[in-house]
């Protein structure tokens, strides 16, 4: 049977935990095709992709991450594509619950998963304010695992992005394509493509199993990006939207604090 769901391994200069993230995904692949992409090329990188068997396809177009997502979406030959961050790791379950979910929800515009934050050494980080945050933000998947209606969509998002982008699963027929991410974003453009998502026929469908383990270090993009203001100044950007300019500074400052626990 052809396969329908795609884990695109992205891959990024050094990448100190890229084995970990292949070895992870491989074990999830039973029903699902595995593929790396890189737009920094290394002997390191392809020695890792020839000796898991599996294809490397190297970016030399449009740089930045925004450049790098779209690549890695459009060299996928299957529907469902779960773009996998090089530092995480995937529970073997999770790429035939995803597919199963679509399945259930097949309006599906994206299934995304729960998780856990790990440290360097992979143990699972306590749970932290950001994280309680989030899962808060979720609060209308308690009544059903899949929301339809814009306004049940747009309302897990006015508040801040509770949904980890590598937990999610694009439906690339649903969508309409692999463009779906706005360049003009380096920090928050998975929060404002949900954001656009929403204004679209569809569906957001959620499992509430932790089926990624996603790792914190001062590397990510996110911690950049905090160090140096650019999230806050993307989240306000958003915030603006969806809220009146008090409100949305008032939002911005506070969703900004919650984000101490990255460091």
């Amino acid at each position: 049977m052809t396969n329908r769901h795609s884990f695109a391994v992205m891959a990024y200069k050094e990448a100190p935990f890229l084995e970990e993230a292949v070895a992870s995904v491989l074990r999830s692949a039973s029903h699902s095709d595995v593929y790396l992409t890189t737009s920094t090329p290394s002997d390191r990188i392809a020695r890792i992709a020839e000796e898991n068997g599996i294809p490397l396809h190297v970016n030399t177009g449009k740089a930045g991450i925004v450049g790098d997502w779209q690549f890695a979406l459009s060299k996928s030959a299957t529907p469902y594509v779960t773009l996998v961050d090089q530092d995480d790791r995937y529970d073997p379950d999770f790429g035939r619950l995803v597919i199963e979910a679509f399945d259930r929800y097949p309006q599906s515009q994206i299934v995304f998963t729960n998780y856990v934050e790990i440290d360097n050494a992979g143990a699972v980080r306590p749970s932290n304010r950001t994280l309680a945050v989030k899962r808060v933000l979720l609060w209308p998947f308690l009544v059903k695992p899949s929301l339809a209606s814009r306004f049940s969509r747009r309302l897990i998002l006015r508040f801040g992005n509770p949904v980890c982008s590598p937990a999610v699963t694009y439906n690339l027929r649903q969508l309409g394509g692999w463009e779906l991410f706005d360049e003009s974003y380096a920090m928050s453009l998975d929060w404002e493509a949900w954001l656009r998502m929403a204004d679209k026929p569809g569906r957001f469908t959620y499992l509430r199993r932790q089926l990624l383990q996603h790792r914190i270090h001062e590397g990510t993009q996110t911690s950049t990006g905090l160090r140096d203001g650019r999230r806050h100044a993307e989240d306000l950007k958003l915030f603006s939207r969806m809220w009146p300019s008090p409100v949305a500074r008032f939002l911005a400052a506070r969703y900004s604090a919650s984000y101490d626990t990255n460091s």
